[in-house]
C-alpha cells in the first residue's frame, strides 16, 4: 500500500495528471463541436502542460542544485521524455497552431510575475488553460461552425469555478500579502463566486446549444452534470481536506467529463 501511495505521489508531483486533465479538456472542445478528434494537438497540450508546470514548480529547487534524491531523478526523466513527446506532435502542427501554442508557452513563462497577485493569478491560470484547450484548437479548424469567443469563454469560466477549491486550499499556506479570493472575501464568499461561474457556464453552454447545431442534447446534459460535480467539489472544499482532495480529486472532473463524452457520444 506504501508503494502505491509512493507512486500516486510522483504521478501527481511530476504533473502528470494535470497534463491528463488539459489532455481531456481539449478532447471536450473537440467532441463537443464534432471536430477532428486527431491526437495530435491533445498530445501537444500533454506533454507541454508536463514541461510548463514542471518549470514552474521545480525551476527554483534545480537552479539551487537541490534535486539530489529518487523524486527528482524521476521527475526529470518525465520532463526529458515530455520534450522529446511535445517536439514529436508539435512539429506535425500546422504552422498557425504552432504559432499559437509558442504564444501559450510565452503565456506560462509570465506566471511567475503573476505569482503574487492573488486574484489575477487565478484568472490567468484560467486564461491560459482556456486558451489553449478551447481557443487554439476551434480557431484553427476550418470544421469549427460555433462562436470561438463564446467557446473560450464558457472554458475560461468553467476553470476559473474549477480553481476556487484549489484557492481556498492552498490559502492556509499562501502569504496573506497575496490577496487570494479566499483571503480577500473569505472561503464562504469564495465558494458563492465559484457558484456564480457554474451557473455563468451552464447559461453560456445553453446558449451556445442553441446557436451550434452540431451540439447534441447529450453533450448538454453532460455538460450540466459537471457543473454539479464541481459544484459538489467547491462545497465540500475546506482547509481541513487533504491536498489529494484537490490535486487528484478535482483534478480528475476534467478526465471524468472526457470518460462521459467517450461512454455516451
Amino acid at each position: 500500500m506504501q508503494h502505491l501511495r509512493k507512486l500516486l505521489d510522483f504521478y501527481i508531483q511530476s504533473s502528470i495528471h494535470v497534463g491528463l486533465a488539459l489532455f481531456s479538456l481539449v478532447y471536450v472542445t473537440t467532441f463537443e463541436n464534432d471536430l477532428c478528434k486527431h491526437i495530435t494537438y491533445p498530445c501537444c497540450v500533454l506533454f507541454g502542460t508536463i514541461l510548463g508546470y514542471n518549470f514552474l514548480k521545480y525551476f527554483d529547487i534545480f537552479r539551487k542544485g537541490k534535486f539530489h534524491s529518487l523524486k527528482y531523478y524521476g521527475i526529470v526523466l518525465v520532463c526529458f521524455l515530455a520534450v522529446f513527446g511535445f517536439y514529436f506532435f508539435f512539429k506535425r502542427m500546422i504552422n498557425v497552431v504552432k504559432i499559437q501554442l509558442i504564444v501559450g508557452g510565452l503565456m506560462v513563462l509570465l506566471y511567475p510575475l503573476l505569482r503574487k497577485q492573488g486574484i489575477i493569478k487565478m484568472f490567468w491560470v484560467s486564461f491560459v488553460i482556456a486558451y489553449l484547450t478551447a481557443f487554439v484548437y476551434s480557431n484553427a479548424s476550418p470544421l469549427f461552425h460555433g462562436s470561438v469567443a463564446l467557446e473560450f469563454v464558457k472554458r475560461f469560466v468553467f476553470v476559473s469555478a474549477l480553481m476556487i477549491p484549489f484557492e481556498i486550499y492552498d490559502s492556509q499556506h499562501d502569504d496573506k500579502t497575496l490577496n487570494t479570493l479566499p483571503q480577500k472575501f473569505g472561503i464562504e464568499t469564495a465558494k458563492k463566486a465559484g457558484y456564480l461561474l457554474l451557473l455563468l457556464f451552464v447559461i453560456l453552454d445553453v446558449l451556445n446549444f442553441s446557436l451550434n447545431e452540431t451540439i447534441g442534447i447529450q453533450f448538454l446534459v453532460i455538460d450540466i452534470v459537471i457543473a454539479l460535480i464541481t459544484g459538489l467539489a467547491i462545497y465540500f472544499s475546506s482547509l481541513k481536506r487533504n491536498q489529494y482532495y484537490t490535486s487528484f480529486w478535482v483534478e480528475s472532473i476534467p478526465i471524468l467529463w472526457w470518460v462521459l463524452l467517450l461512454v455516451f457520444y
